[in-house]
């Protein structure tokens, strides 16, 4: 059905009674004048999907601000439209709306993920002024997927990527549940077609095989709370697409193994009523005592609350079900949206500002995160909505991501309490910094002066906070170690001119532009200012040369690194990612140890300073045998791990190690460490196994 102005304006007239509509009326014209003669890829007239929009955002009860906003929300993107016109002809508030709308949108950036970055972050800065904007941003892009199908597959891909990234999680947190479940059952559509149509269809078929048991359970719990006299709305449900989608990735299980896809959900009128609903519930059937939640007493951060339980019911099948009010039911569906409405310049309230705090953390993280990848993963981390509830020594409820530890505890306290944190005691045991807090779970931290971050802190935190206060450490130490490596670097090749006067580095400092002497060693240390550049300035001409090297042998002593802009530093490979020639690598400055080679798409170079890394590239002339692990998914059967075996022994590949072992679905997981020249032997003896009957899957790790 096509929506028309009217039924926008009905629609509103239905929540405020006495709307002055007629801003919205004109919003409409002004529309529809503007947008004339521009159409979207599916060929309809461009104009309906402003009315989509709007029409959602009615739904949501916004006020007639919000709906006026909507229908304006791409004038200015998409035709010669000035916020000065939207200002002149619907007031301030509403041009504020739609310029914040116009700005998240048109932002662009050379490569995907930093605009996808750069967008969010100015989402981020839009939603801090105004959360219409945020909310009118989230329903377009929902009917933006909801028309997703006439865009290219390489569009649809990464429109619905962002959509499941960025956007659901976002919906998520603001509440809005409804919102939330369809932009992840649309996002999976277009990224695993094949999974989405196979899962939809086999949930479709356990619907109709079990519609006559959810009825007889429903009956059974209408009819033993009614006895105990309480009135409740009890409904029955198999869970959505995409939560039972994710449990099959997240735990690796076949579908058959997925027990609890029936749900129920009961009503009633009390908080009261649901604590004594829950006993009820638990007297007629067995619970599964891990899975009781209670999120009315610790409500989630996007004011979800409901008690949860998962019981065996009528002949063992395993139901989850969802008790809570009316009201708790609503700001389940709603969110934000249910609790906050505009009202004539009417601002948020201190409590609800209390309950969104986490987007004022969010705003001091992007100011301290100034590269876009860097904020993209902090703000992907936080908005995963599991918490865990912890308790100060004092009884304080701190609130963290699952998987928080020790560290994001003692950073969430005070910087310098991270940064000497040791451990902690948790209910009164002392435990390691990898320790995984638990909800109910009161901490201590342990803390020593002697103590101080480490690069694999990063992968102890979980909080952005955390991360953030730990680089900054690192950061500031490595700062120090540049400057003394840069030092050392330049003090060796002058050094080496005999030049037979001292060298004044101050004056070399300010000749180069540099504020002090810090700053410019610094520089020579990250390998910005190469030691060349210095010498051509200081040194006599005849002088200036550097001594000619002698061609390198091979050898045990040569690295098979060139390192760009620096001599006679130590070279040592990655173990976490083990480079060989061919991969693109970089170079890590480390104080002491020279230089670390990386592979560049390993994920360790992403959490690193970027002023450490230094260009490196292979040495043609070398050759050597280089360790690397790979692992083979392949089916568990006799002469299996032979085949393999054979086909690496086939290419003269050195063997030093391997491992073998069943998983599910009758398929083995083998582990091997192996030797090989370069890249493209390994591609050679990956085709190799590939080709065998029964492998499934290769993967270097």
């Amino acid at each position: 059905m096509t929506v028309r102005i009217n039924d926008i304006l009905e629609e509103v007239s239905g929540y405020i009674p006495d709307a002055d509509t007629r801003i919205i009326e004109k919003a409409y014209v002004f529309s529809a004048r503007v947008h004339q003669g521009q159409t979207r890829l599916s060929g309809e007239p461009y104009l309906n999907h402003p009315l989509e929009v709007a029409y959602l955002i009615a739904q949501m009860h916004l006020d007639v601000t919000a709906v006026a906003a909507a229908l304006l929300h791409d004038t200015i993107e998409d035709s010669l439209t000035k916020v000065e016109d939207i200002a002149a002809g619907f007031g301030d508030e509403v041009a504020q709306v739609v310029d914040g709308l116009t700005k998240i949108s048109k932002i662009d950036f050379r490569s995907e993920e930093e605009q996808q970055a750069e967008n969010f972050r100015k989402m981020i800065l839009a939603m801090s002024k105004d959360l219409r904007i945020l909310l009118i941003k989230l329903v377009d892009r929902l009917h933006n997927m909801r028309t997703l199908q006439y865009h290219k597959p390489k569009s649809q891909e990464r429109i619905a990527r962002e959509t499941l990234e960025i956007y659901a999680p976002l919906a998520n947190r603001l509440g809005i549940h409804w919102l939330q479940i369809e932009l992840e059952e649309l996002s999976l559509k277009y990224l695993d077609p094949t999974g989405y149509k196979t899962l939809k269809a086999r949930l479709e078929d356990i619907e109709k095989a079990k519609e006559a048991y959810l009825s007889d359970v429903m009956g059974q719990i209408r009819s033993k709370l009614e006895s105990m006299g309480i009135k409740a709305e009890v409904k029955g449900r198999i869970k959505h697409v995409y939560s039972v989608y994710q449990k099959l990735k997240k735990q690796g299980i076949p579908f058959e193994d997925v027990y609890d896809v029936m749900g129920m959900r009961i009503i009633v009128s009390s908080v009261a009523e649901c604590y004594e609903t829950l006993g009820i519930i638990h007297s007629i059937w067995k619970p599964i005592q891990s899975r009781i939640k209670d999120f009315i007493a610790m409500p989630k951060a996007n004011m979800y609350q409901s008690l949860h339980t998962t019981v065996f019911g009528p002949g063992g099948d395993r139901i989850e079900i969802q008790i809570r009010t009316r009201e708790m039911d609503y700001i389940a569906n709603e969110g934000i949206a249910a609790h906050w409405r505009y009202k004539d310049g009417m601002q948020i309230s201190d409590h609800e500002g209390e309950r969104l705090s986490w987007l004022r953390q969010l705003l001091e993280w992007q100011k301290e995160l100034k590269d876009p990848h860097e904020f993209l993963q902090s703000v992907k981390i936080d908005l995963y909505p599991e918490d865990v509830y912890v308790f100060t020594p004092k009884g304080e409820v701190k609130r963290f991501p699952v998987g928080a530890t020790p560290l994001d505890f003692a950073y969430s306290v005070h910087t310098q309490l991270g940064n000497q944190c040791m451990g902690a005691k948790v209910n009164g045991k002392i435990v390691p910094l990898r320790y995984k807090l638990n909800s109910g779970d009161v901490v201590e931290i342990l803390r020593s002066s002697k103590q101080h971050p480490g690069k694999d802190w990063l992968r102890i935190a979980k909080t952005s906070r955390a991360k953030t206060k730990i680089k900054a450490w690192l950061r500031a130490q490595e700062n120090e170690q540049s400057i003394a490596l840069g030092r050392e670097i330049l003090e060796k090749r002058i050094k080496s001119l005999h030049l037979g006067k001292e060298v004044d580095y101050e004056a070399m400092a300010k000749d180069f532009s540099f504020p002090d002497t810090d700053a410019f060693f610094m520089a020579i240390g990250f390998g910005r200012l190469s030691v060349n550049q210095v010498i051509n300035r200081i040194a006599p001409e005849e002088q200036k040369k550097e001594p000619k090297r002698q061609i390198r042998k091979k050898s045990q002593d040569s690295s098979g690194i060139v390192v760009k802009g620096v001599e006679n530093l130590l070279v040592r490979y990655a173990k976490c990612c083990r480079p060989i020639p061919g991969d693109e690598v970089v170079g890590f400055i480390t104080r002491g140890r020279g230089i670390t080679v990386h592979r560049s798409s390993c994920p360790y170079v992403m959490e690193i300073d970027p002023r450490r890394l230094i260009a490196v590239e292979w040495d043609k002339n070398f050759s050597e045998n280089h360790e690397i692990d790979f692992s083979v998914m392949c089916a568990d059967k006799p002469g299996m791990l032979g085949s393999i075996t054979a086909a690496i022994g086939t290419r003269n590949i050195n063997i030093i190690s391997m491992k073998a072992y069943p998983v599910a679905n009758g398929s083995a997981m083998c582990v091997f460490r192996v030797t090989v020249k370069s890249l493209s032997e390994l591609k050679d003896l990956f085709g190799d196994i590939r080709r065998l009957k029964g492998v499934e899957r290769i993967e270097r790790q």
